[in-house]
């Protein structure tokens, strides 16, 4: 049975997540997943559990067989949950170790869309692909916790130049953050809540250079400011991702 929203009693059971369609009889789960299941949480066959794919589609399975790697379950209704009008893409230089993955998982459970992080002139941090693919696992594990169906998109390490140049392919509005700007996160926000997509830029703890600053603005950036306080990278980042989230509640 297909349903475009998921009933509250299907909430309470654990979630698990598995990358493939999951409109099939039977699906199987591995893996870490499995793991999990199996072996932290002991889940024995007849017990319910909960599927998500990361593009939306979710079910509710019963666990019907398994073995120390692997568990086979029985998919008894399946749903869709559509995605938002509005989309959220944080372009911003990353900051060091936890403070990154705490990051990604606030971010997650705040319904950003996309992060992507950024090198810029000042980037202190530049993470390679082990590195993305560590703050993904942090993804899939925040939107287990929080009941999101669909991953945050993390993007591989993107220059700035050509963050700027997606401003105008993408069609999206954009904002940069700016320790001078005088306008607020509150006005900025309300005219783009609606919008299909907004792009927001968060410079490394050193800032934006002037250069920076004067090509983002250019490209149709608007300087945003974040209060009189100076905010550290992931401070900022939720701080913007909250306002957003509270934006569309409002409209």
């Amino acid at each position: 049975m297909n349903r475009s929203q998921p009933a509250p009693s299907e909430t309470s059971v654990e979630r698990f997540f598995l990358p493939q369609s999951l409109q099939l009889a039977t699906l199987e789960l591995g893996g870490t997943e499995a793991h999990h299941l199996l072996h932290v949480l002991r889940a024995k066959v007849g017990d319910h559990i909960g599927l998500f794919n990361g593009e939306g589609d979710e079910a509710q399975a019963e666990i019907v067989r398994n073995s120390k790697r692997s568990a086979e379950v029985r998919v008894i209704k399946t749903w869709t949950t559509p995605a938002e009008k509005a989309e959220l893409i944080l372009a911003t230089a990353l900051p060091k170790a936890d403070r990154a993955r705490w990051l990604v998982e606030k971010a997650t459970e705040l319904g950003v869309s996309r992060i992507i992080p950024l090198r810029t002139a000042r980037s202190a941090v530049e993470p390679g692909e082990g590195r993305i693919d560590k703050l993904q696992q942090t993804v899939i594990a925040a939107c287990k916790q929080c009941g999101r169906s669909r991953l945050l998109r993390l993007s591989s390490l993107t220059s700035f130049a050509e963050v700027l140049r997606s401003i105008n392919s993408e069609q999206c509005r954009a904002m940069i953050a700016h320790p001078a700007a005088t306008l607020s996160v509150a006005d900025a926000l309300r005219p783009v809540a609606a919008a299909s997509s907004s792009l927001v830029l968060f410079g490394p703890e050193g800032g934006f250079t002037n250069e920076e600053r004067s090509a983002a603005i250019a490209a149709g950036a608007r300087p945003i400011s974040l209060g009189p306080l100076v905010l550290r990278i992931e401070t900022a980042v939720i701080a913007i991702a909250a306002a957003w989230r509270m934006s569309l509640w409002n409209l």
